[in-house]
């Protein structure tokens, strides 16, 4: 009977680590699912407080990591920096619970309307004329 041994060595990279394990976390997934817009400043808080493994069985540790970090507001950029994991693998488990509303992504605010250039030029005119 003869053993497999697995060939480590063809995973893993002896100074970055890992490079498998980051996609192990999304199922190889490496889009968000739904149509969440999951932005760098993009805004993301929890909707409640995190739950324990026995209120959310199907949430992975990084998921509720990221809840925990969301209990204050902060950008996606924020929390994959604080995870030291990919954005894109973070965009993922965020949209997961955008998905099951344990998440939620603030509105963006509104931009304020740019400047008529008729007016700025009235305004010009007006103090070059003083």
């Amino acid at each position: 009977m003869s053993h497999f041994v697995p060939d480590y060595d063809r995973w893993v990279d002896r100074e970055a680590g890992p490079v498998v394990r980051p996609y192990a976390l999304t199922g190889g997934r490496t889009d968000p699912v739904g149509d969440t817009v999951l932005d760098l400043v993009s805004v993301i808080a929890a909707a409640g407080p995190p739950p324990g493994p026995a209120q959310s069985p199907g949430l992975t540790p990084e998921h509720r990591k990221l809840i925990g970090l969301c209990q204050e507001p902060t950008t996606v950029a924020d929390a994959a920096a604080d995870m030291a994991l990919p954005l894109g693998v973070v965009r993922v488990l965020l949209a997961d619970l955008v998905q099951q509303d344990m998440i939620t992504v603030q509105p963006r605010r509104a931009m304020r309307p740019r400047a008529n250039t008729d007016l700025l030029r009235e305004v010009l005119d007006g103090l070059r004329s003083l």
